[in-house]
């Protein structure tokens, strides 16, 4: 209950950003931010740590914390490699009981339509377009690092995408991948789902791979990014 009191509602305006926290038992390692940090630019990242229980939602929580208490400056919240440098640097993996963390972390600044993005080990985002009545879903790919608290130093690239105009992002956590994870799967499964549901978020989740006792098999966290167009 308190790791979903601090992740973010719904959020309308120039961006709508819907999300679902879905942890596979009691409670899991997953957490996620999305926030305008000015009237230009929309911070969006979500972070995935190793094993299941507490320690990891603890850890999860620490980093989710330190991202939206202030700590860190404007200017660096705007640079996706030195957030990511931040953390790595923050929490590593021998004073974090060998638990380290994937993570994918984004700005958009709305006046250009750029999205500046990297990745720390993370899966990537899907993007879905319409063209003609029909939906294409194709992953964002660029930006990866290793995840983070691995090692001392960690490179970490950068990446722009111009977002077309009405695009959808979708941001998830390794849960979505099933226990036999294929990101093929996923891809297909987002391209058959009706384009235009209003709850199209929660058709999704209804749709995930399930294990034998009809949970999900890891945590699932998901954010759904509709860019203005």
């Amino acid at each position: 209950a308190y790791v979903a009191s601090i992740l973010p509602v719904d959020l309308d305006g120039p961006v709508a950003v819907r999300s679902r926290y879905l942890p596979s038992r009691a409670v899991g390692g997953d957490s996620f931010g999305y926030t305008w940090i000015d009237d230009d630019h929309l911070v969006v990242y979500l972070i995935d740590v190793s094993g299941h229980g507490v320690r990891p939602a603890l850890l999860s929580v620490s980093v989710h914390n330190l991202l939206r208490s202030g700590a860190l400056t404007a200017a660096t919240l705007l640079g996706p490699d030195q957030v990511l440098a931040e953390l790595n640097t923050r929490f590593g993996m021998e004073s974090q009981g060998d638990h380290y963390s994937t993570m994918w972390y984004g700005v958009y600044q709305l006046s250009t339509g750029v999205l500046r993005y990297a990745t720390a080990g993370h899966p990537p985002p899907l993007m879905l377009t319409r063209r003609d009545g029909t939906v294409s879903c194709t992953p964002l790919e660029g930006g990866a690092a290793l995840p983070l608290g691995m090692f001392d130093h960690n490179e970490v690239t950068v990446q722009t995408h111009v977002v077309a105009p009405g695009t959808r992002i979708l941001i998830y956590s390794d849960g979505a991948l099933g226990d036999n994870p294929r990101l093929a799967d996923l891809i297909a499964l987002c391209t058959n789902l009706p384009a235009e549901q209003e709850n199209w978020l929660d058709s999704l989740v209804r749709s995930l791979p399930v294990a034998a006792d009809g949970l999900l098999a890891d945590d699932c966290s998901l954010v759904l990014l509709t860019f203005p167009g």
